[in-house]
């Protein structure tokens, strides 16, 4: 007798005919009294959800608080910059027509002022333009030297009235008091770099190439400043201080004491008020204009430039929304098998409320309401750990005077943790909503055919998508790259339901255990394919980051240059060639050694001769060069000598050449040595000599050019890593380059053995460098001072960031195969007792659970390591074509330990855990035959 409909089983009377709001408010109010009853009866279920919950709101929590309090956001500048009181700080710009933008860190104007510009102009200028009742005080601001016993530092000193109290709140201490007349206040850095404590005598003078001639003034040290000063002070000094400023301040724009002026007060300073001051030549920030920015047609600087448009939003903002949709997704499949497991084992309790005339509205609702009520006290706890976590980190890294919640940004990620919740909840909500109330009373299990339309419209996107992206990598466009993911993924989670079902046909030769576990699969979907998606999404995500980390450790390794081996000293002349320099002479040399011997001793320092372009003419230049036809796009920091160098062998090793055997063995022989990918036919390097008129611009051709082949070795890799010297030319063929004009001089100087250099000694010996051969016009020594590294990664995904990557996937996959596997053993407990009463031996069960597990994780690494490797590879290709020649530093890898890791190891581990979890014995279900 076929079981009567619910339809058939409501009256009319069933529910009261009131208006649509109110039976909304009614259906609420009993699910979400339902979702908390249900919540703390079952307490290890609703824990479970709470930290799948609780855990992303946290990390959203505490990222975009530690984001919003760390970075260059408007609350951190104020806090910054301008304390709790300050209105503004005022610079002066030393340019005509000065246009700032609002936060004050751009600044653009015509030219230079012509002088002379006074304090007392600026002065007249302010009072003009400050609104009534702002107080003004006067500051300066220079860059000085600070000598401990042994070294010195390069630092930036403030000098200001600290008796006023809104500028002596700007400056804050962690140690100490404030400086008066003969102290000073240094920062915890300054203080451990050179050994520094309270109490100490310190000598300090006005840095630059200014500041050489000026006299060391001596401050007892009163306090230990906080991190992240105004203005970047890291030397703070009283208003009775040593800092004065020139008569005409157009003379010191770039290492002079320049002017300082904050403003206090009741007013504030707005951007009609700025824009008043920028026309004076003072650059300002303003605590308003911070807070509250002009709309962008407001601000003279951005006359032209059009705002972001939605692509280039799209475009820079793209991956990051992707990336979350990604992992809201991951999410919702994680925590949709557990609302599964709860709707399962609360079948009764909801088909008794259907038999009681609940509507199918009224069955989703309560399912739902479990969830709401879940998601939202786990939401609300992970807010509090999540800006707690924050408020410590920020706390210890830079004081809480910088902790500013973005409360707007945490209460929408409280509110998707309750959707999420919701979301999850949906699906067995929809099923509940169209069980089998009769089945279920009875206790039998009802099937729901599955339709085949989604594994269809599933794969088809799959493969569209993952198309589409590759395409869009190929192609640099980034929508279509990021489209093409998110349809990819969905279309892998649309197809999941056909994979499983296909798979179940085909388990008829399988022995018993798996066979029953596919079967098992494929006839309750709605159970598995949520786990088997979460899994392949968590795997192809892993397999996409480990794809593109090792491709970026590969660029980075490649995209840069050494400057020597590593440890080695590296004292550069910057100004080696230039027309108007003398070059280095043997006394220089004597004087580099001695002040080098001074600061490291033991470091036994060898010239290393440059080759440099012949001198300009009145109407015409010459350029000397090899041309390359591969190099690496990198940098380098501190000194460095640039090549081509002249060698016979002797400095191969301390200049950390690739292949030293091989340039060794080819200087002696008289090859030039060159970068790989640097040689023409017949294993030759080409020397251009081109001359070219004086007005010569980019789209000029040169006057005369002459090729000249020289045998050449390459060493190292096309694709880098590069070394600065290259190309290295031996003595035997110098007078190649001599005969085209080029010359020699002394590059600088290296170190024949490795030493060590600290930060503080580093910088003492770039002073006294700077003291005894000067700077050059951007304000540096002439003598550069470097040390040799390995050729590392800056910055890229190491192994443990690969780690990172690979275990956070793996422990999503399993999260999602263990709770599909609980989910399994509760509906399969029928089957089970009727296989233990038929003689099954004991051990049965435990195979049989086993196989799900693996089934499950077994299915999804294997669709998620296949789906995953071409996202990865459609952002490499992405970065490899961005530019109009393509980047041969980015390259496709196959990282086969870590896939294998995820596609093998996965599984097994599922598997191991599954075995060891579960218990032999099973405990018999009476059931009602029918």
């Amino acid at each position: 007798m076929p079981s009567p409909s619910r339809a058939a089983l409501r009256t009319e009377t069933d529910e009261p005919r009131r208006g649509p709001g109110a039976r909304f408010r009614g259906r609420w109010r009993i699910a979400l009294r339902y979702g908390a009853r249900d919540a703390r009866r079952n307490k290890g279920r609703t824990a479970l959800v709470a930290v799948m919950v609780a855990l992303p709101v946290m990390l959203g929590s505490f990222a975009a608080t530690v984001l919003w309090s760390t970075q260059g956001t408007p609350e951190r500048r104020v806090a910054q910059e301008l304390g709790p009181s300050l209105q503004a700080s005022i610079t002066f710009a030393n340019m005509a027509d000065l246009q700032q933008s609002p936060d004050g860190n751009a600044a653009s104007g015509n030219e230079q002022l012509e002088g002379p510009v006074t304090v007392a102009d600026l002065d007249a200028a302010l009072d003009a333009a400050l609104p009534a009742g702002a107080r003004v005080t006067h500051a300066v601001a220079a860059p000085v030297i600070v000598f401990g016993e042994s070294l010195q530092s390069a630092e930036s000193g403030v000098q200001a009235d600290l008796s006023d109290a809104a500028v002596a709140a700007a400056f804050p201490v962690t140690e100490g008091t404030l400086p008066g007349p003969g102290e000073v206040a240094v920062s915890r850095r300054v203080a451990d770099e050179l050994h520094l404590a309270i109490g100490d005598d310190v000598s300090t003078r006005l840095g630059g190439s200014a500041g050489s001639a000026t006299e060391l003034v001596s401050a007892t040290i009163s306090g230990v400043l906080a991190t992240n000063q105004p203005v970047s002070a890291s030397v703070l000094y009283p208003a009775t201080g040593p800092l004065t400023t020139a008569d005409d301040l157009t003379t010191t724009l770039w290492d002079g004491a320049q002017p300082l002026w904050f403003v206090s007060g009741d007013a504030p300073v707005t951007w009609d008020d700025v824009l008043e001051l920028n026309e004076s030549s003072l650059q300002v920030t303003s605590r308003d204009v911070l807070l509250s920015p002009p709309h962008h047609s407001a601000v003279p600087m951005y006359a032209g430039v059009p705002q972001t448009s939605a692509s280039d939003f799209l475009a820079t903002w793209g991956l990051l929304g992707a990336v979350v949709a990604i992992a809201l997704l991951e999410a919702v499949l994680l925590i949709g098998p557990v609302f599964a497991v709860g709707a399962r084992r609360s079948a009764r309790s909801l088909a008794i409320i259907a038999a009681n005339g609940g509507t199918s509205r009224s069955l989703r609702a309560v399912v739902l309401g479990t969830g709401v009520v879940i998601g939202a006290l786990a939401s609300l706890g992970g807010v509090v750990l999540g800006l707690t976590g924050a408020a410590a980190l920020v706390a210890q890294t830079d004081g809480l005077r910088f902790f500013s919640p973005p409360w707007l940004i945490v209460a929408g990620i409280a509110l998707v943790g309750v959707l999420l919740a919701a979301a999850a909840a949906w699906l067995p909500a929809r099923g509940a909503s169209k069980a089998d109330v009769v089945a279920v009373l009875a206790g039998r299990r009802g099937e729901v055919s599955a339709r085949r339309w989604p594994a269809i419209v599933g794969t088809v996107a799959a493969v569209a998508g993952f198309t589409a992206a590759v395409v869009g990598g190929i192609t640099t466009q980034p929508l279509l790259l990021l489209a093409g993911v998110i349809v990819g993924e969905l279309g892998l989670v649309l197809a999941c339901g056909g994979i499983v079902s296909g798979l179940g046909r085909l388990a008829g030769r399988l022995p018993l255990t798996w066979r029953f576990a596919l079967r098992d699969a494929s006839r309750h979907r709605s159970r598995t394919t949520p786990a088997i998606a979460a899994v392949l999404i968590a795997t192809a995500g892993a397999t996409a980051g480990i794809v593109f980390s090792t491709a970026q450790a590969e660029y980075d390794y490649r995209s840069q240059y050494r400057v020597a081996a590593d440890g080695i000293l590296v004292l550069a002349d910057y100004l080696t060639g230039s027309p108007d320099v003398d070059a280095l002479t043997d006394a220089d040399v004597a004087t580099i050694r001695r002040i080098t011997a001074d600061v490291v001793p033991g470091a036994d320092l060898v010239p290393v001769t440059r080759l440099v372009p012949p001198a300009e003419g009145d109407d015409s230049y010459t350029t000397v060069y090899l041309r390359m036809e591969s190099s690496p796009s990198g940098g380098v920091s501190g000194g460095a000598i640039w090549g081509p160098i002249v060698d016979d062998g002797s400095l191969v090793d301390v200049l950390g050449i690739l292949d030293p055997d091989t340039a060794r063995a080819a200087l002696a022989a008289g090859r030039v040595v060159v970068l790989a990918g640097g040689l023409g036919p017949d294993d030759t390097a080409t020397l251009a000599i081109e001359t070219w008129a004086a007005d010569a611009d980019a789209t000029s051709t040169p006057l005369s050019s002459e090729t000249v082949p020289l045998p050449a070795t390459a060493v190292g890799d096309a694709r880098g890593p590069s070394n600065t010297v290259l190309p290295v030319v031996p003595p035997s063929a110098l007078s190649t380059f001599t005969d085209a004009g080029m010359t020699t001089e002394v590059g600088g100087l290296v170190s024949a053995q490795p030493v060590e250099l600290t930060a503080a000694e580093r910088q003492t010996l770039e002073t006294r460098l700077a003291d005894a051969f000067g700077a050059t016009e951007w304000g540096e020594g002439r003598i550069g001072v470097g040390i040799g590294e390995p050729a590392v990664d800056y910055g890229s995904p190491d192994w443990l960031a690969t780690l990172i990557i690979a275990g956070s996937g793996a422990l999503l996959a399993l999260a999602a195969a263990w709770i599909a596997t609980a989910l399994a053993a509760t509906e399969s407990r029928p089957d089970l007792a009727t296989l233990t009463a038929v003689g099954a031996v004991p051990s049965t069960r435990k195979r049989i659970v086993a196989a799900q597990a693996g089934t499950v994780a077994g299915i999804g690494a294997f669709v998620g390591v296949l789906s995953g490797y071409p996202l990865g590879a459609a952002f490499v290709l992405f970065f490899r074509y961005r530019w109009t020649t393509p980047d041969l530093a980015w390259s496709l890898t196959f990282p086969w330990p870590w896939l294998l890791a995820l596609l093998v190891g996965l599984p097994l581990l599922a598997v191991t855990a599954a075995w060891l979890a579960t218990r032999s014995r099973l405990v018999l279900t009476r059931r009602i035959a029918g």
